[in-house]
């Protein structure tokens, strides 16, 4: 497989027909922040505008929005001027070993299986290690028992479902990056998003992006730091597809209402938005 370069890629002339005034080259400052990709500055409020723009003027590539202050930033591109193009072939490839849940298992497993000697090497508190051995090992696809009990349970009203992308909507400023790919489910490998506190790994996000594309027609728009919205064109219609898909969610991201509001979501729900502290 071969990887673009972080660096290079795309060629950045300047934009007409658009909201985007001037597309700024990879390694650019903004915000004391160096940004590896080529990239634009909008208005939150243009920002939804400005990234279909950007898609039909770089097809071969994929506009991220990525932030919009100058610490989201650094958090996410402290690195990433260093970020190895080999390293980007191993998560792409990683990605393709399996499916969402079952990478993300194996993710799961093999931090559980370091960390518990670890601890003990450390003498951490019994309560720390006794929870890590008894730790519970998943099934290896969504339960239906779970989701039969997620049917069962009384749903709520549906919800109000927000319209705007929640990054664009709280920043006066938001700059989009164009990575050098023309899949959007691999933006995360080559932002190397993920594998801190309880968040995925990367190739395990480019693996649930993936499928989510191919059944849901998503479309991965925001990445941040500690975020990540899509944008879905086929929304779920049923309340059993709901009530698995809030598993798979619940799995993926545990930051997330509980699981029968987020099954009421996500029935007709155009936007789907994770978060991981």
């Amino acid at each position: 497989m071969r990887a673009t370069s972080l660096l290079t890629g795309i060629d950045t002339p300047r934009i007409t027909g658009t909201d985007v005034t001037h597309l700024f080259s990879a390694g650019t400052t903004f915000n004391d922040v160096r940004i590896p990709f080529p990239h634009v500055r909008v208005e939150g409020s243009a920002a939804r505008s400005t990234l279909d723009n950007l898609q039909r003027e770089h097809p071969t590539a994929t506009p991220i929005i990525v932030g919009g202050d100058g610490d989201s930033l650094h958090l996410l591109f402290d690195e990433r001027l260093a970020f190895p193009p080999e390293e980007l072939e191993e998560f792409i490839e990683r990605s393709l070993h399996g499916d969402g849940w079952s990478l993300h298992l194996a993710y799961q497993r093999d931090l559980h299986d370091r960390m518990l000697p670890r601890m003990k090497e450390l003498n951490a508190p019994e309560i720390i290690i006794r929870t890590l051995s008894d730790w519970p090992r998943l099934d290896e696809t969504v339960n239906p028992a779970d989701v039969a009990d997620i049917m069962n349970q009384p749903w709520p009203e549906p919800p109000q479902r927000p319209t705007d992308l929640m990054c664009a909507a709280s920043s006066d400023m938001v700059l989009i990056a164009l990575i050098p790919t023309d899949r959007p489910w691999e933006a995360a490998a080559y932002l190397g998003f993920g594998g801190f506190n309880a968040c995925p790994a990367p190739w395990v996000h480019v693996a649930y992006a993936r499928e989510w594309s191919a059944r849901f027609g998503a479309r991965l728009l925001v990445l941040t730091h500690d975020t990540l919205e899509f944008e879905v064109a086929h929304p779920i219609t049923s309340r059993e597809n709901a009530a698995a898909m809030a598993a798979v969610h619940a799995h993926y991201c545990s930051d997330l209402p509980p699981i029968v509001e987020h099954a009421a979501y996500l029935l007709g729900a155009q936007l789907w938005q994770f978060w991981w502290d």
